[in-house]
């Protein structure tokens, strides 16, 4: 329940701010939109990869803690892998409205 509810919160902070910034996606050429497009889906992707191959190693461990800290770990550096990938990437009209606040 609490997870459709932040999924809700998500979702509606992320349409704000795509609609608020509606000018800088309407400026993006076709090559913009497919570079945008695969840059998301190649980091999307590596995270995964990193957080389900993480998932099944700290499987194998015993200790509860050790296992919650190590879950933890494996998720911050799948994201933070994906953070790399869209920065090295992204176009920059876009990488403009990443760090807008």
């Amino acid at each position: 329940m609490i997870g459709y509810i932040l999924t809700g919160l998500l979702l509606i902070f992320a349409i704000r701010k795509f609609y608020k910034h509606r000018a800088v996606f309407k400026q993006l050429s076709k090559k913009e939109w497919l570079q945008f497009g695969v840059s998301f889906l190649t980091a999307w992707a590596g995270a995964v990869f990193i957080i389900i191959g993480g998932s099944n190693i700290t499987d194998k461990i015993e200790i509860t803690w050790l296992k919650s800290l190590l879950e933890i770990g494996v998720i911050l550096i799948g994201l933070a892998l994906a953070g790399i990938i869209m920065s090295k990437f992204v176009p920059k009209k876009i990488k403009a409205f990443y760090l807008e606040n």
